[in-house]
């Protein structure tokens, strides 16, 4: 897997020899200030002194061994970038998922992605990389040669959810919306984290939480951001979001939606249990 420097430096002082970052290719490179040739080579650690040497000749990433301590390890320290996946599946049961995709993706304008969040390695090579897509025609390739028994971790490429409300400064209820709107926002930016509820192991609420006032705005925001969840906060859901969802629907027939239409301390465990089940809802499963 590829990591930067900067990652491979604060794990080592923070960890020690307790957690190893290895290289896992040569590199190269003649120094900038001796004029010396520098090499890394593949199975050595990487250590303190490395760090100076890579940033000074403008080497920001390396390939390093991947393995579950050291991701977890990311993962604690840069829970932005390396999440925990949204799926672990069994050899069969991710088979299904990826055929599932491929026959989705024939039937929408949305093209839906597997990524890996493992390693695979077959005769000592590795031959699916952690972050890389995997197709269908790669899988298909794969599961050919390797371990029946394996069990795959994976991530999708629609992530984080949408909250639209639809508003008209000359609405008569503006203000009620702006502010059932705005506890929204509050409720999944800064609250899920103080109530620990976990609505998905992958997202992210201080970066996938987004928002939306106009119905073009939630169009544009659905196709080129991959938002996985379009959430409605209104009290009531009238003909203008049902447009919006039909004009949603022809893009993506199997777009994910749901509605808050009252936010109060009674409700809001409530609330996020019937987020947590839609944004995990797979309609392109339930349809086969």
């Amino acid at each position: 897997m590829k990591i930067t420097v900067e990652e491979a430096k604060k794990i080592i002082e923070k960890y020690g020899t307790s957690i190893q970052v290895v290289y896992s290719k040569d590199v190269y490179f003649l120094d900038k200030i001796t004029k010396s040739e520098i090499r890394f080579f593949q199975g050595m650690l990487f250590e303190n002194e490395h760090y100076e040497l890579l940033t000074r000749n403008n080497i920001s990433e390396i390939d390093v061994v991947f393995s579950d301590v050291l991701f977890a390890k990311l993962s604690s320290n840069f829970p932005e970038k390396y999440r925990p996946p949204l799926y672990i599946k069994s050899f069969i049961d991710f088979d299904r998922y990826i055929s599932a995709i491929d026959d989705a993706n024939r039937l929408s304008k949305r093209k839906r992605k597997v990524i890996s969040a493992t390693e695979i390695t077959y005769k000592n090579q590795v031959v699916l990389k952690y972050n890389e897509e995997i197709t269908f025609e790669k899988w298909n390739n794969l599961k050919t040669f390797i371990d029946k028994k394996i069990e795959i971790p994976f991530y999708s490429s629609e992530r984080g959810i949408l909250l639209v409300t639809l508003t008209d400064a000359t609405d008569s209820n503006y203000l009620q919306k702006f502010f059932l709107h705005s506890e929204a926002v509050a409720l999944f930016v800064e609250k899920v984290n103080k109530m620990n509820f976990n609505i998905s192991p992958d997202l992210y609420p201080e970066t996938d939480i987004m928002t939306a006032t106009k119905e073009e705005e939630v169009l544009d925001k659905y196709t080129k951001t991959n938002v996985r969840l379009i959430v409605i906060v209104d009290k009531q859901i009238d003909e203008k979001y049902k447009n919006m969802l039909i004009k949603l629907k022809t893009y993506d027939r199997f777009v994910r939606f749901s509605a808050i239409t009252e936010l109060s301390p009674l409700n809001t465990e409530e609330v996020l249990k019937a987020i947590r089940k839609a944004y995990l809802s797979e309609p392109f499963l339930e349809k086969k």
